[in-house]
């Protein structure tokens, strides 16, 4: 009988929240949210002008000089409709740090999307949070394997690549009368 650990429990839930469609939406806000970066960014800064920098620290990179005069960054200080916010990067891109935060009025297309997008990412990770808070619960109910098989069947889904440890999962079961009897309490 294997019993589940509090860390069998874990990689369970983490399994399940992964592969649940609240995730995979969750990143592709994510994502919208990256666009929305590299839009706001370039919409800062031409092609040109960010081309023109590239040389700049090109140059002076190969100078012996210490210049502390550019920052990179990974993300981006805006203001949206009177609301200060960072916009991050999408992995592996740096942006130079502007010198002016971008300011969008409240009826901008940037504004809007920004808006929207930070209300349906609220929205996910509350759904997320309440999905663990369910798996969890479920979770809590069972002590072994196949006490979580029997209650949920699908649970095999997440089980997979679990690994686990012989010397904690096959701890003996505590005999109710043993202990009592170890104890001098007589039943």
């Amino acid at each position: 009988m294997t019993r589940l650990t509090k860390r069998i429990k874990e990689k369970i839930c983490r399994k399940a929240i992964e592969q649940s469609p609240v995730n995979k939406e969750l990143a592709e806000v994510n994502s919208q949210l990256s666009k929305l970066t590299l839009d706001v960014y370039n919409d800062n800064a031409t092609n040109e002008q960010i081309e023109d920098m590239c040389k700049i620290v090109e140059r002076v990179k190969k100078l012996p000089f210490n210049f502390r005069g550019f920052f990179e960054t990974s993300y981006i200080k805006c203001v949206f409709g009177g609301m200060y916010t960072n916009l991050y990067t999408p992995d592996g891109v740096i942006f130079y740090d502007l010198k002016e935060n971008p300011t969008y009025t409240a009826e901008h297309e940037f504004t809007k999307r920004f808006l929207d997008l930070e209300h349906k990412k609220d929205s996910l990770i509350k759904q997320k949070n309440d999905l663990k808070l369910e798996i969890l619960a479920l979770l809590d109910r069972c002590a072994t394997l196949k006490k979580l098989q029997q209650i949920w069947p699908e649970s095999v889904n997440f089980l997979g690549s679990i690994e686990t440890d012989i010397a904690i999962i096959n701890l003996p079961a505590v005999v109710i009368e043993d202990l009592n009897n170890k104890l001098g309490i007589s039943s």
